[in-house]
């Protein structure tokens, strides 16, 4: 299947993209600036649940926008206000999610790093698809916010490809002791 070695040649690449160091290494330094307070950084970690936030709160926004999809798909006057509403719900529930990966993405290792950057950077594009999504449908344009809606899903999904080499190829935030005890 040459498409999926295109998809791994590509996520190789990025991981040995030296040329985002700067860019990575200035968002690092800005994250662990803004989120200094130790029990701020905890809890966008999830420390507090055992188990990190970000994986969890990305269910939200996605979440949202696919049943926006659905619902574009579907048509229909009262469907495209509850698209509209939808698109809004992710919009806003993406900010959370995007804050706890910020502070898990500063703790990992270079190449995770890189990778990292480029998965946030493709999600902000798609993000910002849905902004426009959202302003369209607001002004009644409802065409053209269907478009950028399904846009900012296939953008996201391409962050989300990102998001899952970061956690099963690359195993970012895996503990390298192995499994963690329960306690009893």
């Amino acid at each position: 299947m040459p498409e999926i070695r295109a998809f791994r040649r590509l996520t190789e690449s990025i991981e040995g993209a030296a040329v985002l160091d700067k860019a990575v290494d200035f968002d690092r330094a800005v994250v662990r600036a803004t989120a200094r307070p130790r029990a701020l950084r905890q809890l966008l970690h999830g420390v507090p649940f055992g188990h990190p936030l970000h994986p969890l709160m990305v269910q939200v926004p996605l979440g949202a926008w696919i049943s926006a999809a659905v619902l574009d798909l579907l048509g229909g006057r009262g469907n495209r206000k509850a698209a509209k509403t939808l698109v809004g719900v992710g919009l806003v529930s993406s900010t959370s999610a995007s804050l706890a990966g910020y502070v898990d993405w500063s703790e990992l290792d270079r190449e995770q790093l890189r990778t990292g950057w480029v998965h946030q950077a493709v999600n902000w594009i798609g993000i910002s698809l849905y902004g426009l999504s959202w302003l369209q449908r607001k002004r009644g344009n409802h065409a053209a916010g269907k478009l950028l809606g399904f846009a900012g899903l296939t953008v996201v999904g391409v962050g989300g490809y990102l998001g899952g080499h970061l956690a099963y190829r690359q195993r970012a935030g895996v503990s390298q002791h192995g499994e963690v005890p329960f306690d009893a």
